[in-house]
């Protein structure tokens, strides 16, 4: 993987998170890019691979019915508390029913499991596997994309010719 910073739309394909959300997400600094912030009209924001992580999880756990407003909540807390830049991007979630719980240890894993009532545990977020997948798309981007042909220099082998 020889990307560095990624586009709006790639972040679209990569991550799998609608374009309207990760606009959402960066207008309301939710996740904001840490590469380049749009700067008026014609000009594009730019995400790191830490931000494509961070939205990847923000999407699935959207997804797995955490609110928004959960996940705000969560990620100020992860940042005064524990003094992390990109919470969802650094850390390991558990998620149960609407509940989320930081993964601190493999203890805490398995005290959560071994709990009564946990009828309703949706998923341990497996962030190494999702690292894995969105480096494997952005390898697999780089080999589609053609190589881009200069318009600024003319065609060779062709002259022309003026009627006289």
């Amino acid at each position: 993987m020889a990307k560095e910073n990624f586009s709006t739309g790639e972040a679209v394909k990569i991550t799998g998170v609608s374009f309207y959300n990760i606009d959402y997400w960066a207008r309301t600094r939710f996740i904001s890019p840490s590469v380049a912030e749009a700067q008026g009209t014609g000009t594009e924001r730019r995400y790191s691979f830490s931000d494509l992580i961070a939205l990847r999880v923000a999407g699935e756990l959207r997804a797995a019915g955490v609110s928004t407003q959960k996940l705000r909540r969560i990620v100020e807390f992860l940042r005064v508390r524990k003094g992390l830049a990109q919470p969802l991007a650094e850390c390991r979630l558990i998620v149960t029913g609407n509940d989320v719980q930081l993964a601190s240890s493999p203890e805490k894993i398995m005290s959560v499991l071994r709990a009564p009532g946990q009828t309703s545990f949706a998923f341990v977020f497996d962030l190494a596997r999702t690292v894995a997948e969105m480096k494997q798309k952005i390898d697999a981007s780089e080999r589609k994309r053609p190589a881009r042909v200069s318009t600024s220099q003319p065609a060779r082998g062709r002259s022309v010719r003026r009627a006289v």
